[in-house]
């Protein structure tokens, strides 16, 4: 049986972290296509909302445990959990650092993986990358965001990412090569047979994530659509309607969440399928590169038509479930710049046109194209090769294999 350890000072049970959530269903999905799967990693997080859903009170699990290295098994792979006491990377200390490092060496002598996966560009993610590697060990990078430009991946045999998008980005701008295989989700995690389609919704409703566009989309159709009733789930919208400009006035402030009263709000949530139960619409209007878009892939696959941003992997994200907009320019320069009338109209046409026409056949093609087992064949396709050629760690004695008579004699 083949053996694989992912390697990455980052939780994979961060629930604020796209790309955690997407790596350890990966992880999942190869555990269960017959390799054996060890992760270590340890409690970093994107948001400390994602650690308290991931592991309940960090307090209680780490702070107050005897234990500098939490061992547990689930969904088929082993995780190994160094202890850190606080939740930001750059808060590690050197000795939780050297902790670490030493439980990596451990396993790679203990558990001697055929090939090591990862992510980070810290100091001590090269470290055990470059360990790896002075192993024997061939090691896989996976990208899931398009902010490593300045990153030469050093150690690192092949660069795996999730969207088309984003290996062009790479190669376009950084020279970079990635290969593309899709994103990974648990389906029985996502997908919910409970309809009841009462809102439009966006996920994590961040400057960045277009939250813009959204106020006014839900402004306009306050007038036009009465009985339409819009969701936020994450951040919460009062802390940044107040902030949104008209377009070319950034002094003049138009929106009070007071004036928004068809917006409904709930925090980020553990479980989403509730959320989906509820969705009768889809919007990711996002303003920056969005290296794939996870939300919209889970609408698709419970039959909630999307209507996305025509931007980085969104379009693989949705699949066909949905309709790519183009978003204003001044809006992309200035994520709290609002769209006008005239810019805002296409958003508002098409929610009216999901709104009132059945879009099943278009969603169930778009989830054929989704399909995890084509991304998960892609991915063991890619690794295969190398654990095919992986050379065996070099003994530490044979650095020193000559008898003491033949070493030479130094003078000092």
């Amino acid at each position: 049986m083949p053996k694989i350890l992912w390697i990455s000072p980052f939780s994979l049970h961060d629930t604020s972290s796209g790309a955690a959530i997407n790596c350890r269903y990966m992880l999942q999905g190869l555990a269960r296509s017959g390799f054996e799967v060890w992760a270590c990693t340890t409690f970093i997080f994107n948001r400390p909302e994602g650690a308290q859903q991931a592991f309940g009170s960090l307090e209680q699990v780490v702070h107050h445990s005897p234990n500098n290295v939490f061992i547990f098994d689930e969904d088929n792979v082993h995780y190994i959990y160094p202890k850190v006491l606080q939740t930001s990377e750059l808060n590690m200390t050197l000795a939780e650092c050297q902790l670490f490092f030493n439980t990596l060496r451990q396993i790679l002598t203990e558990f001697a993986p055929d090939l090591v996966m990862g992510y980070g560009v810290s100091p001590l993610a090269q470290t055990c990358f470059a360990e790896a590697k002075a192993q024997g060990i061939p090691t896989v990078y996976v990208v899931s965001n398009g902010t490593y430009g300045n990153y030469l991946f050093p150690n690192i045999d092949l660069i795996v990412t999730d969207s088309h998008a984003t290996a062009k980005l790479y190669a376009e701008r950084d020279e970079i090569n990635m290969v593309p295989v899709g994103a990974f989700f648990d389906l029985k995690a996502i997908t919910t047979p409970q309809q009841h389609k009462l809102f439009v919704t966006m996920l994590n409703p961040s400057p960045h994530k277009g939250v813009a566009l959204f106020v006014k989309l839900a402004a306009v159709c306050q007038r036009e659509l009465p009985e339409v009733k819009f969701l936020t789930v994450g951040q919460r919208l009062t802390d940044i309607v107040g902030l949104l400009h008209e377009k070319g006035k950034p002094e003049v402030h138009p929106y009070h969440p007071s004036d928004l009263p068809n917006v409904y709000m709930v925090d980020l949530q553990a479980d989403m399928r509730p959320v989906y139960a509820i969705t009768s619409v889809l919007v990711a209007p996002s303003l920056w590169f969005e290296p794939w878009g996870r939300g919209a892939s889970e609408a698709v696959f419970n039959n909630i038509p999307v209507i996305a941003a025509n931007s980085g992997g969104l379009s693989e994200a949705i699949a066909g479930g949905g309709i790519l907009l183009d978003t204003p320019a001044h809006c992309q320069e200035d994520y709290f710049s609002l769209p006008d009338d005239e810019e805002i109209r296409p958003w508002v046409e098409t929610l009216k046109v999901f709104l009132s026409n059945n879009c099943d056949e278009l969603l169930h093609q778009a989830k054929e194209r989704l399909s995890q087992e084509s991304a998960l064949e892609r991915l063991i396709a890619l690794l295969e090769p190398l654990i095919a050629r992986k050379q065996g760690p070099q003994p530490t004695s044979d650095l020193n294999a000559l008898p003491d008579a033949q070493l030479p004699e130094v003078s000092f």
